[in-house]
């Protein structure tokens, strides 16, 4: 239960929206039919073998009335491994490498088996999907879709009890110009929310076993 607080609080706490009823976002319109959208992000992720970028994660605590921002990298490379490294203003790591989730500050770093846990193997499939491009075929989540000039709009509604009560939401935002990931929004039911920006991102550029190792 620490390990698996510690993961969703420091490396992935994420954004709420008020109200869990999905609404059209202001500048969006609903897409009538996904059909095209997943076949693009099909072919996308088939042609995708790795991803780098950096971050900004911006944290709104309503209860404070406060936000924290922070910076750092993300990595993703092919099948299931993931890397996020917060550098500023404190260093803190979290690595996904298979069935293995490791989680690292300053101090000591602890490792869990996602296999042990229904709801980590969903929240790890949740990251997985968002590089995939395979969000549509999560069943842990409606999903529906919509779109603007430059971007789409994935809005993730958890179905179960226990997606319901880590997140009331999870939007996904993509670039029409290469499906990337540009933004991930995601919900707790208690009002606080983080916004995760991706930029200078870079695609099929190699990257080492070690970035991914969870010893």
């Amino acid at each position: 239960m620490r390990i698996q607080k510690l993961w969703l609080t420091a490396a992935f706490s994420l954004a709420t929206i008020t109200s869990a009823q999905a609404q059209t976002p202001a500048g969006f319109k609903t897409l009538a039919s996904t059909a095209a959208l997943q076949t693009s992000l099909a072919a996308t992720a088939r042609s995708t073998q790795s991803i780098s970028s950096d971050f900004t994660q911006v944290k709104h605590m309503k209860m404070m009335n406060d936000k924290v921002s922070s910076r750092g990298k993300f990595y993703f490379r092919k099948e299931d491994k993931i890397r996020i490294e917060y550098q500023s203003p404190f260093q803190y790591l979290l690595v996904m490498n298979g069935g293995q989730i490791m989680v690292k500050d300053e101090q000591k770093s602890n490792k869990v088996n996602t296999r042990n846990s229904k709801t980590m193997q969903s929240v790890n499939r949740v990251m997985m999907d968002c590089m995939r491009g395979t969000v549509f075929t999560n069943k842990d989540f409606n999903v529906k879709a919509y779109d603007s000039k430059g971007q789409y709009l994935l809005q993730l509604s958890p179905v179960n009890n226990a997606m319901k009560g880590l997140f009331a939401r999870i939007e996904v935002y993509l670039d029409k110009a290469d499906n990337s990931v540009s933004k991930l929004v995601m919900s707790e039911q208690g009002g606080d929310f983080t916004e995760m920006t991706f930029s200078n991102k870079k695609t099929n550029t190699p990257l080492s076993d070690a970035l991914f190792s969870v010893r």
